[in-house]
């Protein structure tokens, strides 16, 4: 097995107008990277609903599992060997809806945990899976710990990555770290736990939090849990509505397809995207895994997960630059690069969230024309550090941001933009790519912003 390599995590905070989508420094060893970019919507706060019906895909079929109640295991005492193949047995248990074989790999004496996992087998039944496996690495584990051993006995923890793919929609696995413990009993290994280690934490997802409801379009999947139907239609709907608007300013050169996934509450939305800061302005975000499989990094699992109670404060017009915002980060993230400025990264989505709506900056910018008429004019464009969810003065970054790529599209087109985009997110720094591709430099476009500023909203 390819061990996943060193992976970064990047993460934003946002406001209920604006997004964000900063990036902080490596993280510990194998750790699954989230990229995370959050999305706001202000002022545009109102009350909305829609309707349309609930599709259930067929999840994939697998190879055969182990008989119930029995978990093959190579003979001898490789414990690396047995439990592989306990995790494989789950794995096809798990896509050919085989409960029985589920439940035998998990520990007899573990009967809260059995009872946990069995409900999260329940939850996955509707889900459309093209894939689910897992990575052993036997040579890092946790070290001893009296506690455990009082516990378990004989116990083994060594790092564990899920890899699994949603059917149409994941182009390739995402990755995903487990905190899983082994126990070994009358001769065989069982799994036993998955939350022994807070350092060492299981990634959760929606289906650990309960059944979920499956909606399924051409180019949208939207899950959740039961009793969010309306919420459901109306996401395939508008999701599905964004996509096209994305791509005309994009390019065709993504997946455009797009996995919505609605947490049941904020506390949840925590749970699967942990350490992530402020929510209190957040109304939806969107994740990624950076996997380094194949030739260098690169982004895989891309969701869109809703804050519901944000998201339900938005009037339709809101819910569309949301939607459409965080679908231009799922349409751009392979080509954003860790060194990109956050104010391109979120004024582009901006740029493209508000993109033929035709509002009047009063309405789209008010907080930041608010500064610029009090005589608070920025002397800078945004540093990552202002993205932060908890800063009263979110909305203008944002604003702000927005702003200046309007400029640039205004100044020397899309197809420019576009360029200037994509060579930074390929790594070039911008006070070289500016020059390059716009013919321009930092300090001189900075500067016929602040003008803009002043003439637009003064």
């Amino acid at each position: 097995m390819r061990r996943p390599g060193k992976l970064r995590q990047t993460r934003a905070g946002c406001g209920l107008r604006n997004y964000d989508c900063r990036v902080s420094g490596p993280a510990r060893r194998r750790a699954p990277v989230r990229l995370v970019a959050l999305v706001a919507a202000g002022q545009l706060v109102a009350s909305g609903s829609a309707s349309v019906a609930r599709q259930h895909p067929t999840a994939l079929a697998a190879s055969q599992p182990a008989a119930p109640g029995r978990v093959r295991q190579p003979a001898g005492n490789d414990r690396a060997t047995a439990v592989r193949a306990l995790l494989r047995q789950r794995g096809a248990a798990l896509r050919a809806h085989d409960r029985p074989a589920f439940l035998a790999t998990i520990d007899p004496a573990a009967t809260t945990f059995r009872a946990r996992q069995a409900k999260v087998f329940d939850a996955l039944h509707d889900v459309p899976l093209s894939a689910w496996g897992y990575d052993v690495d036997a040579a890092h584990a946790r070290p001893n710990t009296p506690a455990l051993d009082r516990r378990y006995g004989t116990w083994w923890a060594p790092d564990v990555v899920l890899r699994y793919a949603l059917a149409g929609f994941d182009a390739a696995p995402t990755e995903r770290q487990q905190g899983l413990t082994f126990v070994r009993r009358a001769g065989r290994w069982y799994l036993a736990a998955d939350d022994d280690f807070g350092g060492h934490r299981t990634a959760r997802e929606l289906w650990d939090g309960g059944p979920v409801l499956v909606a399924r379009g051409a180019s949208t999947l939207v899950l959740a849990h039961p009793g969010h139907d309306a919420l459901v239609r109306l996401l395939l709907r508008e999701t599905a509505a964004a996509v096209p608007r994305v791509t005309a300013v994009w390019g065709q050169r993504w997946a455009r397809r797009v996995v919505v996934m609605v947490p049941g509450s904020e506390t949840e939305l925590r749970r699967l995207v942990p350490d992530i800061g402020d929510l209190s302005q957040t109304a939806a975000l969107a994740t990624a895994e950076l996997s380094d499989r194949g030739r260098g990094d690169h982004p895989v699992g891309d969701r869109v997960l809703l804050n519901p109670p944000n998201f339900a404060r938005l009037g339709p017009l809101g819910r569309r630059v949301v939607l459409t915002h965080e679908v231009t980060h799922v349409a751009s993230r392979a080509a954003t690069g860790p060194g990109m400025p956050t104010w391109l990264v979120e004024g582009l989505a901006d740029y493209v969230g508000y993109r033929g709506l035709g509002l009047s900056l009063s309405a789209s910018a008010s907080e930041l024309q608010g500064d610029v008429r009090a005589g608070r004019l920025p002397t800078r464009l945004p540093t990552d550090a202002a993205f932060d969810g908890s800063d009263p003065l979110l909305a203008q970054v944002y604003e702000q941001s927005w702003r200046a790529v309007v400029l640039l599209a205004r100044m020397y087109g899309e197809p420019a933009l576009l360029r200037l985009y994509r060579a930074v997110g390929a790594g070039r720094p911008l006070a070289q790519a500016l020059p390059s591709e716009l013919r321009t430099t930092e300090a001189a476009f900075t500067v016929a912003w602040r003008d803009d500023l002043r003439r637009e909203l003064g």
